[in-house]
């Protein structure tokens, strides 16, 4: 197993999960700044259940090829804690997580809310236990912020390729949290960006006085 059998994979199931929802380009290419009414707009909040189809996607992939199982969960029954960092004032309505096989790799989980009419297309992606959020899609909602649904589906791949690949270190200090992963980090309290990265060495070298989770790649 190696991360391009898997990204093949999960392009494979995407064409079907994500048949009836193309994507679209950037609707402000090369433009000023956008008209001031699409900061209060979202045209076709539908388009980015795209997003849905993506993580239903490497949902499918993940536990098709043996690397994870399924478990669903129900948001109703779970405590509040894993609800930590996400975004908006609004509950997820479903949730499952992805449990790997390889015994020391983190888990995933794949939950969805929804806004303007829709109850699944906004999807987030955590890790851990408890689960720390990695990101929140869309990252905005509005036309104005809208530049197309390669960045967002691009995000999305990051954060679970991330966790799938043993990437994540996740550092709870007395001041703050940092998130480290393979393109850069972030940090809330914790101090200087040289700070960040000595906490994140320290994690990474096993020798950290904080708590820390990482995990180990997935195969």
């Amino acid at each position: 197993m190696n991360e391009q059998i898997l990204l093949a994979a999960v392009e494979a199931a995407f064409a079907e999960t994500a048949a009836a929802l193309p994507g679209w380009p950037d609707p402000h290419p090369g433009a000023g700044s956008p008209a001031e009414e699409e900061y209060s707009r979202c045209l076709d909040p539908g388009k980015y259940r795209i997003l849905t189809a993506r993580a239903e996607a490497w949902t499918r992939a993940l536990t098709e090829l043996d690397l994870a199982t399924v478990e669903p969960l129900d948001p109703a029954d779970t405590p509040a804690a894993w609800l930590k960092g996400l975004p908006y004032d609004v509950s997820p309505t479903r949730a499952h997580w992805l449990r790997p096989h390889r015994a020391g790799a983190q888990p995933l989980l794949i939950s969805y809310r929804g806004f303007d009419g829709w109850d699944d297309n906004i999807v987030a992606v955590s890790t851990g236990q408890p689960a720390v959020l990695l990101t929140s899609l869309p990252s905005c909602g509005c036309d104005a912020c809208d530049d197309g649904s390669s960045p967002e589906l691009e995000l999305l791949d990051a954060a679970v390729v991330d966790v799938v690949n043993g990437q994540v270190v996740h550092v709870v200090t007395p001041h703050g949290e940092v998130i480290g992963h393979e393109s850069g980090w972030e940090a809330d309290g914790v101090g200087s960006p040289e700070e960040v990265e000595r906490v994140l060495d320290d994690a990474r070298a096993d020798r950290s006085p904080h708590r820390v989770t990482r995990g180990r790649p997935w195969w």
